[in-house]
């Protein structure tokens, strides 16, 4: 079902109406719905907000190189919204990054 070679663009707002709006820009832009994904707040999850404050990054032994890892996870933890959109090359990763960034993402970045 994966394309070969895509990449995912993970942009990170600060609600779901945010998100849903830029969902909507990446589609009248000409991105098919079914490449675009919208996360709820994980923090609607009881699981997720059991340990308010807690965070991956913070707990002692996580190894540096996941930090970065870490700081996405805390984003989403902190009710944040994530829209991921599969890129088919990259051009595409660049018109969409941009796409979200307009759309006021306060975090972008490609998970490869």
């Amino acid at each position: 079902m994966g394309m070969i070679g895509a990449k995912t663009v993970v942009a990170v707002f600060e609600s779901m109406p945010a998100a849903e709006g830029a969902k909507a820009t990446l589609m009248r832009a000409g991105v098919p719905e079914k490449r675009i994904a919208v996360s709820a707040h994980l923090t609607d999850d009881g699981i997720a907000a059991e340990v308010p404050g807690q965070s991956y990054e913070n707990q002692p032994g996580q190894p540096p190189e996941e930090s970065e890892a870490a700081r996405w996870g805390e984003a989403v933890r902190s009710g944040a919204c994530v829209v991921s959109v599969l890129a088919r090359s990259d051009e595409e990763i660049d018109y969409v990054t941009q796409l979200l960034r307009r759309e006021n993402a306060y975090r972008t970045g490609i998970r490869r």
